[in-house]
């Protein structure tokens, strides 16, 4: 009896140790193909986070450019010297700062009769609220109490967007120093949204977006203080040549040539 169990014993030991040995085979053959596999596998996964990597990243730098391109517009504009301006009029009687290379009319201390007082730009490549790049000039204007604003007599002219306050730098006693400003948009201009041709400094008059105006409407403004924006077919900019330029908020705030209108208006002393 105990050869008999010595033998089934023998024998399952013989299987187990065949079996061990021809999965230990079959693991020698596959290891090679499971290598191969394996190698394969992470080179293709590594390949596919690289390419993800640079489509997000290339997507990211293009809609910085992109987005750069559209918020900023280029400018000739570029001094930042600044030239003082002392009208000594009855009426205009008052100082004020302007970009040395911007052209004035009539000269600094020679203005007794309260002529209208021209101040304009060089010719700029600017961007428009229809976001195209055009050659432009700015015109700004100081006008005696008692003029007429005769550009508000025609083309529907609205309040474009809510009138917001500026700050003058040094006033004096005979001014406030936080006046409104307010963004003309005329209907010949660009129908783009919040559109305008023009800013008025108004005071302590107050507009929201929308307010239909007209020549009379501003009576009071003493004096009256504007910048109108103009796109130029020609090099002289005159004329036919010359039509409304209409910008944005966004233009108006980072374009080099509009901060420098806006500085001008800032520097405004009103004796």
């Amino acid at each position: 009896m105990k050869n008999s169990k010595n033998s089934k014993f023998d024998e399952r030991l013989d299987y187990s140790l065949l079996k061990q040995k021809k999965n230990q085979s079959k693991m020698k053959r596959l290891l090679p193909r499971i290598v191969i596999i394996s190698v394969i596998a992470i080179v293709i996964i590594g390949g596919l986070i690289l390419a993800y990597s640079y489509r997000k990243d290339h997507k990211t730098t293009s809609s910085k450019k992109t987005q750069t391109q559209a918020v900023l517009p280029t400018s000739t504009s570029t001094q930042t010297t600044t030239t003082q301006y002392v009208s000594n009029g009855q009426d205009l009687n008052l100082s004020f700062s302007y970009p040395s290379n911007w052209s004035v009319t009539p000269p600094t201390n020679d203005n007794p009769d309260d002529h209208t007082i021209t101040v304009t730009s060089p010719l700029a490549t600017i961007t428009n609220a229809d976001n195209k790049s055009v050659t432009g000039e700015v015109v700004i204007q100081v006008r005696s109490g008692n003029s007429t604003i005769n550009e508000l007599n025609s083309n529907s002219p609205v309040e474009a967007l809510t009138s917001t306050q500026i700050a003058y730098t040094a006033p004096t006693a005979n001014q406030d120093q936080y006046p409104y400003l307010s963004y003309i948009h005329f209907s010949n201009g660009s129908s783009a949204s919040g559109a305008f041709e023009e800013v008025i400094i108004t005071g302590n008059l107050s507009n929201t977006q929308g307010t239909s105006l007209n020549a009379g409407y501003f009576n009071g403004l003493d004096p009256i203080i504007s910048a109108n924006f103009y796109q130029c077919s020609t090099q002289s900019c005159t004329g036919s040549g010359q039509t409304p330029l209409s910008i944005t908020t966004g233009i108006w705030q980072n374009s080099s040539i509009f901060k420098q209108v806006l500085s001008s208006f800032e520097s405004f002393k009103l004796n």
